[in-house]
């Protein structure tokens, strides 16, 4: 049987980590398989997904920046779990009969990373900005752990009036499409500003309360210029590698590869 072949699939894409941890469980696991870095432009995406079904071992992408969104466009109707379809967003495919099934397991990912770090989300005011696949994301797995308020932002208003319209459709809540501002217990970056030397913040932490987490979903750096301007300000933080590392087993799971070797 043929090498199973897994891409992880993002413009740019020097950033990602994923191959490392998937190549890694491969061998620890006895798998068959290897996962590789697919530098693919936002022109060029829907094509490419079509081309790689052509290759009969391609079993699985993981989509990242900034392809989400995209992603989930190219997938018909029954082939969409209820997150994408909710979100917009899908951060994972997996070969099925004709095409392409899709999930986004970002949200999830990123609260147990939270849970595994010790932070509470029950009853805290939540702030987000940037409302792509991740902040969507994000933002339907905060709800579901009963956080007390949310607000979104992005630099593009249709996007964060788009997604506060489905949140208000799903979980019957009021949104509100601000940038973090004190009060906020945890504000969240989930643009990729910050990936770059020369990026600017995504927003100011300066005039956040003495007590905020400040998390991030930017793998690489790992220390963001936010986080270190929000470290030198006394405030707690949290690295864009645990949404990655918490998720890995969903999506291990979900590209039905299997466990001990079987």
């Amino acid at each position: 049987m043929a090498t199973k072949v897994f891409g992880i699939v993002g413009d740019p894409i020097d950033q990602v980590r994923s191959p490392m941890i998937f190549n890694s469980l491969f061998r620890e696991r006895v798998v068959d398989a290897v996962m590789v870095p697919l530098h693919i432009r936002p022109s060029d995406f829907s094509q490419s997904l079509g081309a790689l079904l052509l290759i009969e071992n391609v079993a699985g992408l993981i989509i990242t920046v900034p392809h989400k969104v995209q992603a989930a466009s190219c997938l018909s109707g029954g082939l969409a779990s209820s997150r994408v379809a909710v979100a917009g967003a899908a951060n994972a495919l997996r070969r099925t009969v004709g095409g392409w099934e899709g999930d986004l397991f970002d949200g999830e990912g990123f609260a147990k990373g939270m849970e595994a770090a010790g932070y509470a989300i029950k009853g805290k005011n939540c702030a987000i900005v940037g409302c792509g696949g991740a902040g969507s994301a994000i933002a339907l797995a905060l709800l579901d752990r009963e956080i007390a308020q949310l607000s979104i932002w992005d630099t593009q208003r249709s996007r964060s009036e788009v997604l506060a319209a489905r949140i208000r459709t799903l979980h019957r809540t009021q949104v509100e499409i601000r940038e973090p501002k004190k009060g906020d217990d945890i504000v969240v970056n989930a643009t990729p500003l910050g990936m770059a030397p020369t990026d600017p913040q995504p927003f100011s932490v300066d005039e956040l309360q003495s007590d905020v987490l400040v998390a991030e979903v930017i793998m690489k750096p790992v220390r963001t210029k936010l986080l270190i301007r929000a470290a030198e300000l006394g405030f707690k933080t949290l690295e864009g590698r645990h949404m990655l590392d918490h998720q890995v087993e969903a999506i291990w799971d979900f590209f039905r590869l299997p466990r001990l070797g079987g």
